[in-house]
């Protein structure tokens, strides 16, 4: 009888102990089911949330246009409900907001625009649905409802065409045939300063056409860029770039803001805009009420400037 008592706290203690894990074990339990059901809140919240991108001109034009359109692919594969308008850039601000205005009518509520072009119909229609939300690329529309994702504010694209550059050349000679100054003239120059940084001894050239659609003129740039030794091309004006250098063999091409590499082969690399990024944060804070307008600078850590190398 003596040592009976013992045994009794012992198994006393351990029954306390077992329920203590029991109530740990039931307490995580609840915290786990909790987050999952409010996940599960969100994600339905994000993807009945109904939203149009629309795009200044069609879906295969190696550059800005590709790049949102690549996006909105990307929210649709997950199961966004997300619609696209073409060619915006030929209609007028009348005809944008009466477009804008059908959506709305069937349900719409997200309205993603892409291009600065596209910044005065996108004021005037946050101004004319007040209770939609509004999100441009590259744009300056202003209103409570609208946020601007500022993709170029920071030359981030211009800094990893610099790294592909001083990585692949062979002659230390780069080229950057770029469209608009006034647009892309900070990212040429932080391709400068990348390729400088990585190869103090190279040569970088840099041209504009002056207009994104000048397909003569940049070809003309691109051919003088290579007789001039440069065995790297950056296609920023447009991709007329990457055909003229595929006529030589020993050139290539950095394709920019859409992946190139699947329509040209002479592409070592590419430096997109993950746009599916941007529209993923626009869509998930309007859907679930922590949207906040105003103007928003892309950031190296947001992760959607990015250099994609060729799948061959």
């Amino acid at each position: 009888m003596g040592d009976g008592q013992p045994r009794h706290r012992a198994s006393r203690r351990r029954i306390t102990h077992a329920l203590i894990g029991l109530a740990a074990f039931g307490a995580l339990a609840a915290s786990h089911a909790a987050s999952r059901s409010e996940d599960a809140a969100k994600y339905q919240a994000a993807h009945g949330f109904s939203t149009v991108l629309f795009i200044p001109f069609g879906e295969h034009d190696l550059g800005f246009s590709e790049a949102a359109y690549r996006g909105y692919a990307a929210l649709r594969r997950d199961g966004y409900r997300i619609d696209v308008v073409r060619d915006a850039d030929s209609l007028s601000e009348s005809q944008m907001l009466a477009t804008i205005g059908e959506r709305y009518a069937a349900g719409a509520r997200g309205f993603i625009l892409a291009g600065s072009e596209l910044s005065a119909a996108t004021t005037a229609a946050a101004a004319r649905y007040p209770d939609a939300f509004f999100a441009t690329v590259a744009g300056s529309a202003r209103g409570p409802n609208v946020i601007n994702y500022c993709v170029d504010c920071e030359p981030l694209g211009g800094a990893l065409a610099g790294q592909v550059a001083a990585r692949t050349t062979a002659t230390k000679i780069v080229g950057f045939v770029g469209g608009v100054e006034s647009v892309d003239g900070v990212e040429a120059k932080r391709f400068r300063q990348a390729v400088l940084d990585a190869a103090p001894d190279a040569q970088v050239l840099i041209d504009w056409t002056g207009d994104w659609g000048d397909r003569k003129r940049t070809r003309e740039l691109t051919e003088r860029q290579i007789r001039a030794g440069a065995d790297i091309v950056v296609a920023d004006a447009n991709d007329t770039v990457i055909a003229a250098a595929s006529r030589c063999r020993h050139v290539k091409a950095i394709g920019w803001m859409t992946d190139a590499s699947h329509r040209y082969r002479n592409v070592v690399a590419s430096v997109i805009v993950d746009t599916s990024v941007i529209f993923r944060r626009f869509v998930d804070a309007a859907a679930a009420g922590r949207f906040t307008g105003g103007d928003y600078v892309v950031k190296e850590s947001d992760n959607v400037w990015k250099i994609v190398w060729p799948h061959r």
